[in-house]
């Protein structure tokens, strides 16, 4: 008996993920450089007493396709296409990310809308005199066609082992992060998310009939039981 309890139980709990899952995601449709967040539907095996039952778990992922290029004319705005994540410096902390929407500020440092500041190759704050710089390509600064810094894109190893911060950067963690041989910066474009609506439409419909199932099966046992008081009653 408890077996469907423990079912039932899971059940509603990985729906109730699903849910929370694509909720989260379309939020997050009109965040520049949100990666979707997928759910994936583990098996554990949790033994008691002798038995053993395999219950869902679900997991959470990120999707690092890339999301759609749009163009926005302002020169501070850089996306990159094909792989790769802009470096930051979050106090002390250095972060990744491809939203590439950025502003002068007044130290002359390219920031983020949460105020990370953009790092040059090598390493250190990119610093800028004024706002009017191409970039080109491979991410090469030019002031009046002279070159005067260069940004550096990385990417990971595994990017299933980078540590979300917020909703469109992560730190490294245990990952190893390495310079982009062939770097792509389109600038005056933004990459959006790569959120779609109607994937999202699909995950939250296949969440409510999952947990359509675990209510089903809680109604089972509360019938099971209610006969096996009654046949308790009768015998008595």
């Amino acid at each position: 008996m408890s077996g469907l309890v423990d079912a039932a139980t899971a059940i509603l709990g990985a729906s109730e993920k699903r849910l929370e899952i694509a909720a989260h995601n379309v939020a997050n449709i009109s965040t520049p450089g949100f990666k979707r967040q997928i759910g994936f539907s583990q098996l554990l095996r949790a033994a008691e007493g002798g038995d053993v039952s395999a219950l869902p778990e679900v997991t959470v992922r990120r999707s690092f396709v890339q999301g759609k290029l749009s163009e926005t004319r302002n020169p501070l705005d850089l996306a990159i296409s094909g792989e790769g994540f802009f470096q930051l410096r979050a106090g002390e902390r250095i972060l990744y990310s491809r939203q590439g929407q950025f502003t002068l500020s007044a130290d002359g440092n390219l920031v983020t809308p949460q105020g990370y500041i953009l790092q040059q190759q090598g390493g250190g704050d990119l610093v800028l005199d004024k706002g009017k710089v191409t970039i080109e390509q491979d991410g090469t600064l030019l002031d009046e066609g002279r070159p005067v810094a260069r940004i550096e894109l990385f990417a990971p190893g595994d990017a299933n082992r980078l540590d979300p911060v917020g909703e469109s950067c992560f730190s490294a963690g245990p990952a190893a992060m390495d310079p982009v041989r062939d770097p792509v910066i389109r600038q005056g474009m933004v990459e959006g998310s790569n959120v779609e609506l109607g994937d999202e439409m699909v995950q939250m419909m296949t969440a409510l009939r999952q947990s359509e199932g675990g209510a089903r099966l809680v109604q089972v046992y509360d019938d099971l039981i209610g006969r096996a008081i009654s046949s308790l009653g009768q015998a008595r």
